[in-house]
Parts: C-alpha cells; sequence; structure tokens
C-alpha cells in the first residue's frame, strides 16, 4: 500500500519493512572539474616522460634550490644534444662517402683494343703517286702556302687518309697471339686524332672479343713493326716512330693525348694492370652518363669527340676526317684557315661529361732494351742484304701482356646513411638526457593527451 507523508513516498512491503524514495537533490560544486591541457601536461610529464631528472623539474614536493639545479643540468644537456644532433645532420647532408679499394684475382681477362699508329701521317709513295706532295710541303713547310695550282678535292675524302697511311702489309713484319701467327685481317684501320691507325681486338671482326686465361708474354700479343723512314714525309709530325694505346672495346682512342711512344730500335715490354673503377651517383658523388649524338657508348672520351666535332662544324662549316658526324670533311685550305685555330680554341671550352659510373681502365707499365741485338742485326743484314743500321732506325718489337691475372676495383660507397644518423641521435640522447628515440614517441603522446582527451586518453 502507498502512502504520503509530509512529500515523501511510502510503499507498503509488509509487516516486517518499510521502503523510502526521497528525491536526490545535485549540487553541480561538488562535481570535480575534468583536468585542462596544463594540468595534464604538468600532472604527467615526470611519470610518463623517460628524460632522466624530469621529475625533479615538474614535481611538487621538489624544493625551489633542487629544481633550479635540476633545471640547469637539463638545459645543459638539452644544449649539448642541440649541438650533437645538428653537427651529425650537418654532416649527414655532406653525403660524404668512402673510398675502398680491393684486389681481386679472376681466373679469365678480357684483352683491351690495341691502336697502333705511325707517326709518318702521309707516306711519300702515295702522295707522289697521286700527286700531292706539294700541297704537303706547303701546308707544313711554308708559312703563306698557296693551294691554287693543286686539286684539293680528294683532302675532303676520309679515304684519303686511310690510303696516304702506312699500310698494314709493310708495317707488321711479324705479328703473334699467344704465339700463334696472326693474320693481317685480326688488325682494323680506323681514323683517329693521330690520322690513320689500325686497331687490335676491338670485338667487331671475325675473332670476337679476345680473353686471357694467362700472365705473362707467352699469352698476349707480339708484334715486328718497320716505321719505313725511308718513305716518310713532310707532316704534323717530326719524330719517327710508333703511337700506342690501350683502350676498352666501344670507347673512342685519343691516341694524340692519351697514347705512349715506342722508338726504332726499341724492345718494349707493355704489361698491362686492370682497373675497375665504380662511382657513385649524386648527391653523394658525381657520376653520370648522357645521351650521345654520333655514339651509342657512353664515355668521357666519346663525350669529348662529340663536344669537339660541334664546336669544329659550329666554326668552320665542316669537320676533320677522324670526327663522327654527316658534316663535309675540311679540305687542305679549310684546315689552315679554319679547322686548326678551332681545335686550337676548344682547349678552353667546357664540355658537360660527367665522370661514368662504371669504367674500366687499363694502365701501361713499359719496360725497354735495345733491339735488334748485335748478333740479331748481323743475322738480318745477311739475311736481306740491308745494312744493320737500317734494322735498328727502323725496326721496334712490342709485347703487350697481362702483368697478372688480376683486377684492382675502386668502388665509392657512401660513408654515412639515415640508420647511422639515427642511431648517432638516439646515443645523443642516452648520453646527454638518458632518453632514447621511444622519449620522443613518450612526449609526443603526453602533447597528444592534453590536446585530444576524447579520443586518445
Amino acid at each position: 500500500m502507498e502512502k504520503k507523508m509530509n512529500g515523501t513516498e511510502l510503499f507498503d512491503v509488509g509487516s516486517s519493512l518499510t521502503l523510502t524514495r526521497e528525491p536526490i537533490k545535485m549540487d553541480h560544486r561538488s562535481v570535480a572539474k575534468r583536468p585542462g591541457y596544463k594540468e595534464i601536461l604538468c600532472a604527467g610529464f615526470a611519470d610518463d616522460c623517460g628524460i632522466s631528472g624530469m621529475k625533479y623539474l615538474v614535481g611538487k614536493s621538489v624544493v625551489p634550490l633542487r629544481r633550479i639545479v635540476w633545471l640547469l643540468v637539463l638545459l645543459a644537456g638539452l644544449g649539448l644534444l642541440s649541438y650533437q644532433i645538428w653537427d651529425r645532420v650537418s654532416y649527414f647532408v655532406d653525403y660524404p662517402l668512402n673510398v675502398n679499394v680491393k684486389l681481386n684475382y679472376v681466373e679469365e681477362l678480357t684483352f683491351p683494343a690495341i691502336a697502333i699508329c705511325n707517326f709518318n701521317m702521309f707516306t711519300l709513295t702515295y702522295t707522289n703517286e697521286v700527286n700531292l706532295t706539294g700541297i704537303l710541303y706547303e701546308m707544313y713547310g711554308t708559312f703563306n702556302p698557296n693551294f691554287d695550282n693543286y686539286d684539293i678535292e680528294i683532302t675532303t675524302s676520309e679515304q684519303f687518309y686511310r690510303d696516304a697511311a702506312q699500310q698494314p702489309s709493310s708495317m707488321f713484319y711479324t705479328a703473334t697471339w699467344q704465339w700463334r701467327p696472326m693474320e693481317l685481317d685480326a688488325v682494323q684501320s680506323i681514323l683517329t686524332d693521330f690520322g690513320a691507325c689500325y686497331a687490335f681486338n676491338t670485338g667487331n671482326d671475325k675473332y670476337g672479343v679476345r680473353k686471357v686465361r694467362s700472365k705473362g708474354t707467352s699469352h698476349g700479343l707480339s708484334v715486328n713493326l718497320d716505321v719505313n723512314q725511308w718513305d716518310y714525309n713532310v707532316g704534323p709530325r717530326v719524330g719517327a716512330g710508333f703511337q700506342l694505346m690501350l683502350y676498352e672495346q666501344g670507347d673512342v682512342p685519343l691516341i694524340s693525348d692519351l697514347g705512349f711512344a715506342v722508338a726504332p730500335g726499341e724492345d718494349v715490354r707493355v704489361g698491362i694492370e686492370v682497373t675497375k673503377v665504380v662511382n657513385l651517383p649524386p648527391p653523394h658523388g658525381i657520376c653520370g652518363e648522357k645521351s650521345l649524338k654520333y655514339y651509342n657508348r657512353y664515355s668521357v672520351n666519346a663525350c669529348q669527340m662529340e663536344c669537339k666535332t660541334d664546336h669544329v662544324v659550329e666554326h668552320c662549316g665542316c669537320k676533320a676526317f677522324f670526327m663522327p658526324g654527316n658534316a663535309n670533311v675540311c679540305d687542305v685550305k679549310q684546315y689552315y684557315n679554319c679547322l686548326q685555330y678551332a681545335e686550337f680554341s676548344f682547349t678552353n671550352k667546357t664540355c658537360d661529361c660527367p665522370v661514368p659510373c662504371t669504367q674500366v681502365i687499363y694502365k701501361p707499365s713499359l719496360s725497354h732494351a735495345k733491339y735488334p741485338s748485335d748478333a740479331y742485326a748481323t743475322y738480318l743484314e745477311s739475311a736481306y742484304g740491308y745494312p744493320r743500321e737500317v734494322f735498328t732506325a727502323n725496326m721496334a718489337k712490342v709485347d703487350v701482356y697481362f702483368q697478372e691475372l688480376s683486377v684492382t676495383e675502386i668502388t665509392q660507397e657512401k660513408a654515412y646513411g639515415v640508420f647511422a644518423l639515427l642511431c648517432d641521435i638516439g646515443g645523443s640522447l642516452g648520453l646527454w638526457l638518458g632518453g632514447s628515440i621511444l622519449t620522443v614517441m613518450e612526449i609526443i603522446d603526453i602533447f597528444l593527451k592534453g590536446c585530444c582527451r576524447t579520443s586518445w586518453h
């Protein structure tokens, strides 16, 4: 039975129990306020943050003097931490690198291409035959040449320079590859900045690229060369002998600048040392490649030759006989009046030719001896009927071989990466503040707890 007494509802549930329901009065002043952003940061920073000494800085029971001491200690640690982080980041953005040198012994090595050139660019026999000896004297023997009385059209043909050079049948007295006689079709005529030369092991013939599995002179190229001084003519060079160059297949041989000379009367041993260079691209290194107009394979030599060709064609409207491209070959008159000056001015021109990221370098190591010996000269004198001075003045012997079946590999590597940077930053945090990378996450968590209380806390 339900009764009311002084506004209070009573429920009669029997003789032994009476329940009373009174209205609840809410006092809003008794409800605690939710902690604000500042309170959350100050209250939880010391407990939630893993930085050593932070509890002495923000703790409520710490006396002021102790708080000041710990404040100074933490500020000093923060300053040193900031300096070390700045130092490590500065070092990282400098993109440092290391250079590692390693000697690798291999079972097989690719033999380099070899260019062999006679110092005599125009044989006297040929220029007399085509009545051009006078042109050469006008060009190289006088200061005021006159080409009006000569047919200079022939000098615009690349074939003229091939025909005017010494032919392989007279240049190669004997030639062997790994002690086996070598046919003359193993050398190819090439046009270079040194004139018409003959290249061995270019890979463009039926023999392909030759490889070597043993070191020493018996496993390389051996040639006896005849300079034919009796057939020398006036030209751009006043010496007598041969210019040789070792280069990688597919590269452009700049023989005038990078070759080495062999004089008549010498037995020259050319030991080869192979070096492979692996460079890093930017930002750590400076290597790179670019597409070339005249060559399928990039190299610094090919890029320089292409740049030089464009420079000459731009100034003269024609090119030198050894340059690539479809421009007309300059005749002797254009050469004298323009091309030689354009080539000279090119020495002051800077070409955009980056260092390749990978390149193989064949370095020659030369040793010399007299050739032929007195005994061999006596034999040659009796066999051919010429005075021994003829052989000493015209013949040279060259052996080209690998000194070791090894490759010196020079590799650029990153000296300081992202992982090393993070390790150094973590080490600095632990040294100066007793923290770690996770301490950074704790600080972020504290700020998220203060600003995103509903979704984060």
